[in-house]
């Protein structure tokens, strides 16, 4: 009797809890749709063409087969898509361009035998570092021992979300980034330390929307942190599963700069916008804060330049003004960023990209795109 009762409390609990998430993931539906965040299946098509379809003319590479990576969607969320969601633009092109494609759950056990089905894999990787590691592990793979074009490939994403291996590509390629200091040495950290200019800048290796973006403003904080750092555990971050550990990445505090300039250069078309700080803050990026207008010709032929000397197909390069030294500070690269919409440079309240040509003249030209589109007309347009 009593194992009866229990039974039946239990049972009652766990469908009342069930009911629960499912109104609560219910709200989140609504709430998410409301502000834009989520978009219904029925409505996708509206809205991918508010923009016009990229078309290209490599009509010799159709018969590619192309496998899409599409992200595992929360099964609570059935019917809907996340508006930044890049694998529905990417499909769009693929289905525009009458190209061979299906999906790719890269994911599961037996995505190597599964690989044989696909010339070209494309995959856009979530910024987690979970993820990062997947993706570096498996397009290494993909590319070098099963011979398959990928979009990103893996020279592209070693340095995507992973700010200390960026600093060194800038270094190499003696790019104008904000001066910066990386180190997994304790003693060469503490050294810094006791002879840098405050304040300064911290960042962990992979974050985005100034997660875990901090301003050190003396050396006993800067001590502090450092300790934290090379101590047995490591310094929590804002990632649940993973610490800082054994290693520092510092950046000089720009203090004269008024606002952030993100440039987008996918082949010759430059889009770009502005993004300033709230009140009381000094970071830009996650803030929310957008001005969309002409961009300055030295922002973006410095973007320009970034993008040819990391190789990268498509590259968001973001950047600060100094007004005391007169120049842009290179912050960090992406290959992938947050688009929530159709028009990612607006001009005299006109949307549209530059065009670098080659008497090496930026021209406007109108228009709504979707930059993931130009991006995958671009790759395959370069293909080997």
């Amino acid at each position: 009797m009593k194992k009866k009762f229990l039974y039946n409390l239990s049972r009652n609990l766990f469908h009342f809890i069930k009911r629960k998430i499912h109104f609560i993931n219910q709200c989140n539906i609504k709430r998410y749709e409301k502000e834009g965040k989520l978009i219904s299946l029925y409505d996708l098509d509206n809205y991918l063409n508010i923009a016009k379809p990229v078309i290209i003319n490599s009509i010799s590479k159709k018969n590619l087969r192309v496998g899409l990576v599409k992200p595992i969607e929360n099964e609570d969320y059935k019917g809907y898509v996340n508006n930044r969601a890049y694998w529905t633009k990417y499909e769009r092109f693929l289905k525009s361009n009458n190209y061979n494609y299906c999906f790719y759950n890269i994911h599961l056990s037996n995505w190597i035998e599964e690989a044989d089905k696909f010339d070209i894999i494309i995959w856009h990787t979530y910024s987690s570092p979970d993820i990062q590691e997947e993706a570096e592990t498996k397009i290494y793979f993909l590319e070098k021992f099963l011979k398959k074009k990928c979009f990103p490939s893996f020279d592209e994403i070693w340095s995507y979300e992973n700010k200390v291996r960026a600093s060194y590509l800038y270094k190499f390629f003696n790019l104008p980034a904000i001066p910066t200091f990386v180190s997994q040495n304790k003693l060469d950290a503490m050294d810094y330390i006791n002879k840098t200019t405050f304040p300064i800048i911290s960042k962990i290796t992979t974050g985005s929307s100034s997660n875990d973006v901090i301003k050190l403003k003396n050396k006993k904080q800067a001590l502090k942190y450092v300790d934290s750092c090379f101590s047995e555990i490591g310094r929590k971050t804002y990632w649940p599963y993973l610490r800082q550990k054994n290693y520092v990445y510092f950046q000089k505090f720009i203090e004269d700069a008024t606002y952030d300039l993100r440039i987008i250069v996918i082949g010759n078309k430059v889009f770009g916008y502005y993004r300033y700080a709230k009140r009381g803050d000094f970071r830009a990026s996650g803030a929310g804060i957008v001005d969309k207008k002409s961009l300055p010709e030295q922002a973006m032929l410095l973007a320009i330049n970034a993008k040819k000397m990391l190789n990268s197909s498509t590259l968001a390069v973001d950047m600060l003004y100094s007004e005391k030294e007169q120049k842009f500070f290179i912050i960090e690269t992406s290959i992938f960023i947050g688009v929530d919409t159709a028009e990612q440079l607006v001009v005299d309240g006109k949307p549209g990209y530059y065009v670098f040509d080659d008497s090496k003249t930026f021209t406007f030209n109108e228009g709504k795109f979707w930059i993931q589109e130009l991006s995958l007309a671009e790759f395959f347009s370069n293909l080997n």
